[in-house]
């Protein structure tokens, strides 16, 4: 009786076993394709979930963050289908407060988004570089925003990184091209998060004539026009990671083509909680209600 048992249990080991290797190739591959998100569509999924009871607020962290603190710039998501049939998929919502109903989608797999940041240019020590540029010349020293500033008082410093960047594929990807009040540009991907005088982060895809951006000196620029384009570019896989990240506030505003833009952040619409100083300064009338 016992050795039936032990038969009985090696078998159904075996075909477990069988079971999660059938799904860890060339499907799960094809199905990630399929359910293919963008950083901070990742976000807005991982934020459903959590909502939703679907994944714990440490798996959240874990698909976000990596172990020791930096934020991912590929998160983790988990794809939804009907178990035993991988196939058969459901394309689960991409923001935080839409119905919790999975349909009978329960099983899931984790995939990895799209890069949250490309190949845009950042403000570092010596000039504003692309990450790639900033890795292959062994730049470290980030310019980032103070914690105290405000925008009478804008003063920055330097904030030591460690890089590492690599060539991807060469793809067609959406760009958007702001005009502002001023006179300025800026072309950026359309899931790179810039700040806005409400104090709020929002991806570029999103903005509108109705948004005022925030050059590096404080001061106050309002959108006059935006264009998207489809264009062919090199792609990177790249990794921007703070020297000491569990000293670090992982929410740091840097500068992006002469406006502040964000890095390391948790939401591509996001409250700035440690950013509210800047809008002390900030007349009402430009100011969004909370």
């Amino acid at each position: 009786m016992l050795r039936t048992r032990i038969m009985i249990l090696t078998v159904l080991l075996v075909t477990y076993c069988g079971h999660v290797h059938a799904q860890s190739n060339a499907d799960v591959i094809q199905r990630c394709k399929a359910d293919a998100l963008t950083f901070f569509e990742a976000l807005g999924r991982n934020d459903w979930s959590l909502r939703c009871g679907y994944i714990s607020s440490r798996t959240f962290d874990y698909y976000m963050f990596d172990d020791v603190g930096n934020m991912r710039h590929r998160a983790l998501y988990d794809t939804y289908y009907r178990p035993g049939k991988l196939s058969d998929w459901f394309s689960a919502p991409r923001q935080r407060m839409v119905n919790c109903e999975r349909h009978g989608y329960t099983a899931s797999h984790v995939c990895t988004s799209g890069n949250a940041f490309m190949s845009a240019p950042l403000l570092f020590a010596p000039g504003e570089l692309a990450v790639y540029d900033a890795y292959t010349q062994q730049v470290q020293q980030l310019i980032v925003v103070e914690d105290s500033a405000t925008l009478d008082n804008l003063h920055y410093r330097e904030q030591t990184v460690t890089l590492q960047s690599e060539k991807s594929s060469v793809e067609q990807i959406n760009i958007v091209t702001l005009h502002t009040q001023s006179g300025k540009s800026l072309t950026v991907t359309q899931d790179h998060p810039l700040l806005l005088s409400t104090g709020i982060l929002k991806s570029a895809r999103y903005l509108s004539v109705q948004d005022t951006l925030i050059d590096q000196y404080g001061e106050l620029d309002r959108i006059v026009n935006k264009t998207t384009s489809q264009v062919s570019a090199q792609l990177y896989n790249t990794q921007i990671n703070t020297v000491n990240a569990q000293a670090t506030k992982l929410d740091q505003i840097v500068v992006t083509q002469g406006f502040l833009s964000g890095s390391l952040v948790s939401n591509g619409v996001q409250k700035m909680g440690k950013r509210l100083s800047l809008r002390d300064k900030i007349p009402l009338t430009l100011t969004a209600s909370d």
